[in-house]
């Protein structure tokens, strides 16, 4: 007798439905799984076999092949035992498989029967919607994020005993209640005005942060440079709907929806430690999970001693930087995550960390160029914004951070920026300035006489790459939506160069 159930394979941060077939025949008695698997998929064998005994059912010895299509899919993890179990059961001729053909069956299966929470059920809960499935039993441990997937009933299960009941109409299981998540009641514990002077900082962060430019602060050590940076997630704009579920589907398949975090509503903050391999950073592995600039896509990727990275871990910056996404190739598949984050990187001026102070810095010309050489003119390219952040002076700490560059203005300029730049893109697939690809920077970037001769003169005297200069543009953009003028003026391509990292 032939039992079937469906269940998903995670690729990348999406996933696809696959169908799970038992059969069950006369022959000698035997236990067989196929379908491109993973070691902990084909451990299922062990693991279904004593769920469904010690759960009470009780398979007559036969020959028993377990299928999972298509096969041509790598199939890694363990939250195919369930989706295995229900078809083994319905192949016994235990429960009626019809009644199964709108339901997605994902969970791991302890040897008691229990069903166990598993990692990235929030793609699957999406897929599977798609395709037309209404219904999703899953472990009542990971109802919490599925519930925010609209349009589809949620079922929490415990046990496959349960599991079992409610697919025969025994026990009626309340589908969880469709949450919804709100941006607005995010609150941050951190304010700029906490940060004594370094107004000219505060004013490149705003500038940062209104269309998402990558920023680099450099200066000595207690300048507050980690401290601007931990602040940036409170000013950025929040996220929406569709920025929520795909963060959330990255940390879902990275099995960091735990711990009371069921859904990520807002804007990420991550600070890796410089002793990062390329490998965390860009994500993959032999079970493949997201890296660290995947986990901070739409929200800051932090790097303190920027130049203290591996060069082979500042190199994986490139792609996603360029395009908001990093393609990983392995073996068997190719995967591509989200990686559209906003690069903020910190770094101190020298070695000692007190250049251009010759009372304290004694290191060489050659020794301060050679601690910029790791960063390659690609990545420096990519850096739209390059700020010093100054020793702090006495009289900074005595006005205990009273300057206008409060969360509150900052807020107020960025959302009208934001505001601004989500009319003028309507209808295009970005909406940042800093988005606007090469084609379109000559409709959006429109300069005045002014402005246009002081573009000649940068470009000429800094010898400007063509990224470069599309670059200075686009920040030129943003100052100017700050500033509430529809045209780029001579002011505010002036601020713009200010900004570059020569």
């Amino acid at each position: 007798m032939l039992g079937k159930a469906y269940t998903s394979v995670i690729n990348g941060i999406s996933a696809v439905r696959v169908k799970v077939e038992a059969d069950v025949s006369a022959g000698f008695p035997s236990f067989d799984m196929t379908g491109n698997l993973g070691v902990a998929a084909r451990e299922a064998k062990g693991r279904v076999r004593m769920a469904v005994k010690n759960s009470g059912f009780r398979l007559a010895p036969a020959k028993t092949v377990i299928n999972i299509a298509p096969a041509n899919l790598r199939k890694e993890g363990t939250h195919y035992d369930l989706a295995i179990a229900i078809a083994l059961l319905g192949a016994d001729g235990r429960i009626d498989t019809d009644v199964c053909e709108d339901i997605l069956f994902i969970g791991e299966l302890g040897l008691d029967g229990e069903v166990r929470p598993v990692k990235g059920v929030l793609p699957m809960v999406i897929d599977g919607r798609g395709r037309g499935m209404r219904r999703f039993v899953l472990p009542s441990a990971n109802v919490s994020e599925a519930a925010y997937v609209k349009n589809v009933q949620v079922i929490g299960v415990d046990t496959l005993i349960e599991t079992v009941e409610y697919i025969n109409g025994i026990k009626d299981i309340m589908p969880a209640r469709h949450k919804s998540p709100d941006s607005k009641s995010v609150k941050w514990d951190k304010d700029f005005s906490d940060i004594h002077g370094q107004t000219a900082v505060k004013r490149a962060v705003m500038v940062a942060s209104a269309s998402m430019h990558n920023l680099l602060i450099i200066g000595p050590p207690g300048a507050g440079k980690t401290m601007t940076a931990e602040r940036i997630p409170a000013i950025l704009p929040p996220l929406d709907y569709e920025q929520q579920l795909e963060l959330s589907q990255i940390y879902s398949v990275a099995g960091l929806l735990k711990d009371g975090v069921s859904f990520m509503d807002r804007r990420p903050f991550r600070a890796p430690h410089h002793s990062i391999t390329p490998q965390t950073m860009a994500g993959g592995g032999a079970n493949p999970t997201p890296g660290e600039i995947s986990l901070a896509c739409h929200g800051v990727l932090f790097m303190d001693e920027f130049n203290l990275f591996s060069v082979q871990t500042i190199e994986t910056l490139r792609q996603p930087l360029e395009c908001g996404r990093i393609a990983i190739d392995r073996l068997s598949k190719r995967l591509e995550y989200p990686a559209d984050f906003m690069l903020v990187a910190a770094m101190n001026p020298c070695k000692c960390g007190y250049y251009p102070d010759r009372t304290k810095c004694r290191c060489m010309p050659s020794d301060i160029r050679a601690y910029f050489g790791k960063l390659s003119r690609p990545v420096v390219d990519r850096i739209d914004i390059c700020v010093q952040a100054p020793k702090i002076k006495y009289a900074d700490m005595e006005k205990d951070g009273d300057d206008i560059y409060s969360d509150r203005y900052m807020k107020r300029k960025i959302t009208d920026a934001v505001n601004i730049q989500r009319d003028r893109f309507k209808g295009c697939d970005y909406n940042f300035n800093s988005k606007i690809p090469s084609h379109d920077i000559g409709r959006y970037c429109r300069t005045d006489k002014g402005g246009k001769d002081l573009l000649k003169n940068v470009f000429d005297k800094f010898d400007l790459s063509a990224r470069s200069y599309h670059k200075l543009l686009k920040v030129a953009r943003t100052i100017a939506d700050i500033e509430g003028s529809g045209l780029i003026r001579e002011e505010h391509i002036s601020e713009a160069v200010s900004y570059r990292l020569v």
